[in-house]
Formats: structure tokens, C-alpha cells, sequence
């Protein structure tokens, strides 16, 4: 899908502004113990993000929205597995 096809299915961006919303709400349940151990991770700025998504705040930039997961999610995806995989050993 590219960005064109993605800005254009409505059913498709809702569902991942809906994602988002959710990832930026685990975010904000993360103990500061897990934070502080992977402060590689940005933490606040997904929190931020489902901030801006939920509230509306000067409306929903598509360009954002793209960018953020085909490039930042991809990493933020593979950090969090590792963390995972982490405590389950531990």
C-alpha cells in the first residue's frame, strides 16, 4: 500500500489511528521501571501521540500518520519484542 492508496481507504486509516490510539495507551501503562530500563524508546512521544489522536488537537496530519508507521513503528516493534523476550527469560 502506499500513501496515496492509505490517505485514500478511510477504513483503513481509521484502523490505524485506532492502533495508534491503543500503542500510545499501553505506552502510558508501562511501569517506570520498564521505561527507565528502555529509555532508548520514546515513551512519551507515543503517549503524545495518542494525546493528539484521541483529543483531535488541530486535526489528524496523514503525512504524520504515514511516516510514523512505516518508519518508526517498524523499530518501536522490534524494541518491544526484545523486551519481551527479556523478561520472559528472566
Amino acid at each position: 500500500m502506499d500513501y496515496s492508496d492509505f490517505i485514500n481507504d478511510r477504513k483503513t486509516f481509521d484502523a490505524v489511528l485506532r492502533n495508534l490510539e491503543v500503542i500510545g495507551e499501553a505506552a502510558k501503562n508501562i511501569s517506570d521501571q520498564v521505561k527507565s530500563s528502555n529509555d532508548n524508546i520514546n515513551w512519551k512521544g507515543m503517549a503524545g501521540m495518542r494525546d493528539k489522536l484521541i483529543h483531535g488537537y488541530f486535526g489528524v496530519d496523514p503525512e504524520i500518520v504515514w511516516e510514523t508507521i512505516k518508519n518508526r513503528l517498524p523499530e518501536i516493534e522490534t524494541q518491544i519484542k526484545d523486551i519481551l523476550k527479556d523478561m520472559e527469560n528472566s
